[in-house]
């Protein structure tokens, strides 16, 4: 015999429309009758939406051999909320379809009962294939997961490549949202290569299923496994709608592609100072959901991995999804992309913050990225850049570049941080702005003597020089890092200032060694 859930993946059954009852979905029938028939048999009941049938619902659903009812035809169907929580209780599904013939659907029951007799049935399977990809082509990637899940009577879930929940229903939410099981179950599902699989965690079973073309894996849906259900069947739909869904998840996939290469175009010209005009700029921003018209703050997130990394690679969009959660979680819209080596972080901020307190915040929020990141990716260094808020978002550009001088720069400050602002990294800031060649005659002219007689006698004068800027000319702590007597450290201190003609209790020949010193590091 059949159930209710194999009738509606055959035509004309799989156009059928679920009113009510769908629990009942497992139940056998052996036949559709009409009420004038002889109903001795688990029947499915065929009635006309036209006419006084609805009136004898209420008789019709408690009778022991009926299964469930049809309605057919053209019409439009209404019934009372009292019937459809009767079918609901007893669990007799209530289904419409828009054919017109009663001797039809008899006989297209008939015609599936015998090839489930003959063991064809996966005929029918095989041909719902078709169905899946009308479907498809019909209702989008939206539609057909819909019916999917009102077929198999469980809510369908939908994850991307990354384990990523993506909503498919037009339910509002977040863009990205991980939930316990996938957390706990990520490595292991990527590890597995069969299409069906199932996964326990405390709440119970889930059935995972793999959305996979040659190479290419674009994703999962899973399911829970309820006591009861048909699994058998619900595995065999499954199955026939997988190649309807993979061959969207290819044309969506082509979409986002040329999509995505429009808009990392727009920020890429954005970056480097190629939009036409702030009213160009507004509009390009419009189209992909981003109010240029508010104030922004760009970031550079420079990442380099260390010798405890064990990922292999980085994996960009792990650590852009991670910055996502967290500055979402402030209420702030986030633009997040990699280009040359960075992730570039294009934050919109809150209005009511402004000035001093506007930089503070944000360096507050960079930090909190940076501790999230550090946390979540062991064995990646981590540090971020900020640039300056100017006054028109046109500038983007500039605090790009200040957002890399601070990464580039602000290492060879005396205090080493992994959140640097372009307006802290002190006169490192103003030595980017001057021509290479005038900077290596500075620190030749200013050093030359050094390291000359480091080269020749293997002094480690250099290494002196610095060793006692980097401890604020401290002599205790400086002879310590160098493991020297402070005496000696004396005496050495002496032969630099002999040998550079100046004298470090000068504020001006501090401030002159110590520009040369950070000119030579920046050029090296």
């Amino acid at each position: 015999m059949l159930v209710f859930q194999e009738i509606v993946s055959s035509s004309p059954f799989d156009q059928a429309e679920i009113i009510a009852g769908w629990k009942g979905k497992d139940r056998f029938i052996a036949q559709a009758a009409a009420p004038t028939d002889a109903l001795e048999a688990a029947s499915l009941l065929l009635l006309p939406k036209c006419g006084d049938a609805r009136s004898l619902l209420a008789d019709y659903l408690p009778q022991p051999n009926v299964q469930g009812i049809l309605f057919y035809g053209a019409e439009e169907l209404i019934l009372s909320p009292a019937i459809l929580q009767m079918a609901e209780t007893i669990g007799k599904p209530i289904l419409t379809v828009p054919v017109s013939n009663p001797d039809s659907l008899k006989k297209a029951i008939t015609d599936l009962q015998q090839l489930k007799s003959m063991g064809f049935f996966h005929l029918v399977w095989e041909r719902s294939a078709n169905y899946w990809l009308q479907l498809g082509q019909r209702r989008g990637l939206s539609g057909l997961l819909s019916r999917l899940g009102a077929i198999i009577g469980e809510e369908i879930h939908f994850l991307d490549k990354h384990f990523y929940m993506k909503n498919w229903n037009g339910k509002s939410g977040p863009e990205e949202q991980r939930i316990d099981l996938q957390a706990s179950y990520y490595q292991e599902a990527k590890s597995r290569t069969d299409v069906f699989f199932m996964l326990k965690d405390a709440a119970g079973e889930v059935l995972l299923i793999r959305l996979q073309s040659e190479e290419q894996l674009y994703g999962f849906i899973f399911i829970s496994i309820r006591p009861g259900m048909m699994l058998d069947v619900t595995i065999e739909q499954l199955t026939n709608a997988i190649p309807a869904l993979i061959s969207l998840l290819k044309n969506e996939e082509a979409v986002l592609r040329a999509h995505q290469s429009y808009k990392e175009q727009f920020l890429t010209n954005l970056l480097y100072n190629n939009i036409e005009s702030e009213q160009t700029l507004l509009s390009l921003g419009r189209q992909w959901g981003w109010d240029f018209t508010k104030p922004t703050q760009l970031m550079a997130v420079r990442m380099n991995v260390t010798a405890t990394f064990t990922g292999g690679t980085i994996d960009q969009n792990q650590i852009i999804s991670q910055i996502r959660s967290v500055v979402q979680a402030h209420f702030h819209t986030l633009i997040a992309f990699p280009i040359q080596g960075f992730i570039v972080l294009i934050v919109f901020d809150s209005p009511a913050i402004t000035g001093k307190n506007q930089k503070e915040y944000m360096v507050s929020l960079a930090e909190k990225i940076l501790h999230s990141l550090k946390t979540t990716f062991s064995g990646i260094d981590f540090q971020i850049g900020l640039g300056r808020q100017h006054p028109s978002n046109m500038e983007c550009f500039r605090s790009f570049y200040e957002a890399k001088v601070a990464l580039e720069l602000g290492k060879y400050e005396t205090k080493h941080r992994a959140v640097l602002h372009f307006e802290d990294i002190g006169i490192a800031r103003l030595l980017a702005n001057i021509h290479n060649d005038i900077l290596h005659d500075y620190y030749q002219e200013t050093l030359g003597e050094l390291i000359r007689m480091d080269q020749e006698n293997e002094d480690f004068y250099l290494d002196t020089v610095e060793a006692f800027f980097t401890n604020n000319a401290d002599i205790n702590a400086t002879a310590e890092q160098l493991f020297i007597h402070p005496n000696t450290l004396r005496k050495r201190i002496k032969k630099i200032e002999s040998l550079l003609n100046v004298d470090f209790n000068l504020l001006d020949d501090l401030v002159k060694i110590d520009v040369a010193i950070k000119i030579m590091k920046m050029l090296k």
